[in-house]
């Protein structure tokens, strides 16, 4: 006989009092190897129901804090209501944002606002972009799609282009926060550097690689090689002795030579 499962979110109010939602109903088979434990796809399910009930119920925790109005306290009244859409690391969720009348604003303020757009500034959650970040560093824009589809129940809509701008926006934010660029980044004096151990060499700072493939067997990789050197990326990186330096300091010397 089958076995019957119900997984429910239970949610607890000020008040103590409880209310259940069915998330997932599960009928189980146990005849097999395969069929115990949850599948892959009833997983996604789950984390996808599961996701959508929690932030439903946290934007309309937000929301009712702000109806009321900073300035008077006074409820202020719905002049419309827009869906707003959210890419998030188990699917895309569609909000409810109202928008609200001003009853207390300046004289070139605006007339209304949506608050939920204000607290949604990107349309994608910091931990879906770290993830589709983290995954184009190491392998390229199509594999990564095809990583995060296969694992997590995102979004239909991902695809390379996604991924790419993502990825591009993140390195942006990114450049931004480096320090201002200085010809040095050393610490200490010219006598404590001649106590240093001289490095053995060559040098070398990679910035970029790939293999070569072979022209008889495209499918052996014959050799790696690195497509950048630092003097080269000195024409295109504004602050180089910054960006160095801080990647130095989270990757470590040891990796860089």
């Amino acid at each position: 006989m089958p076995v019957q499962l119900k997984i429910q979110l239970v949610s607890v109010a000020e008040d103590g009092s409880e209310r259940a939602e069915d998330l997932v109903v599960l009928t189980k088979e146990h005849e097999q190897l395969e069929q115990l434990g949850l599948t892959l796809g009833e997983g996604k399910q789950l984390l996808r129901e599961g996701q959508r009930r929690v932030m439903q119920q946290q934007s309309t925790a937000f929301l009712a804090v702000q109806m009321a109005c900073p300035t008077c306290g006074r409820q202020r009244s719905i002049k419309d209501h827009k869906t707003l859409g959210l890419r998030t690391l188990f699917g895309k969720i569609s909000l409810d944002s109202p928008r609200l009348r001003q009853c207390c604003r300046q004289a070139d303020g605006p007339a209304s606002i949506s608050p939920l757009t204000q607290l949604i500034s990107d349309r994608s959650t910091p931990e879906l972009q770290y993830l589709e970040t983290r995954w184009a560093s190491l392998v390229s824009y199509g594999l990564t799609v095809r990583a995060l589809r296969d694992f997590l129940p995102v979004d239909e809509e991902l695809n390379i282009s996604t991924v790419r701008r993502t990825a591009l926006d993140v390195a942006g934010r990114c450049e931004a926060e480096l320090g201002p660029e200085q010809p040095m980044f050393i610490e200490g004096c010219q006598a404590q550097w001649d106590d240093l151990p001289r490095p053995d060499l060559p040098l070398t700072v990679g910035l970029d690689g790939g293999y070569v493939h072979s022209s008889h067997q495209r499918t052996k990789r014959d050799g790696w090689f690195a497509a950048g050197s630092l003097p080269a990326s000195l024409h295109h990186e504004r602050r180089p002795n910054r960006a160095l330096s801080t990647v130095h300091a989270q990757v470590g010397s040891s990796t860089l030579g």
